[in-house]
């Protein structure tokens, strides 16, 4: 299913996006590393940072593709006429279009309660919290 969608998403920008959910799971992956281990403050900060900047950097790739693709879209439908362009064909242009930006913006959520959660946590230095404000 993730193979499917990688290549109905189009390739070029569907390994960006997975790229970045590799990256965001490294990170957490590190962060908990580094909670449990030297609790340095800077990192721990920096590492959390990273992966809310990351999920938002997919977000805003898929919704990228989703423009370059419905504007390709969109020129071949104009240098057809339109006339011989069904609904259903148009249905399974937008439902495409769509497969980008769903993947960027779950991993924009996931990496928002991620955030969250690390942000929060019951031993997470005080200073830290001093630091991000």
């Amino acid at each position: 299913m993730i193979i499917r969608f990688f290549y109905e998403g189009g390739p070029t920008f569907m390994s960006l996006v997975y790229l970045m959910w590799i990256i965001v799971i490294s990170l957490a992956v590190r962060f908990i590393i580094l909670y449990r281990g030297s609790k340095n403050p800077q990192k721990l900060k920096k590492t959390n940072d990273s992966i809310l900047f990351f999920g938002s950097l997919a977000f805003l790739i898929g919704i990228s593709a989703q423009m370059v693709g419905l504007i390709q879209a969109f020129d071949v439908i104009q240098s057809m006429g339109g006339n011989s362009i069904g609904p259903h064909m148009l249905a399974g242009g937008l439902k495409v279009s769509f497969i980008a930006p769903f993947f960027g913006m779950m991993l924009l959520i996931i990496s928002s309660i991620i955030w969250f959660v690390y942000r929060n946590l019951k031993d997470y230095p005080s200073h830290i919290q001093a630091i991000s404000e």
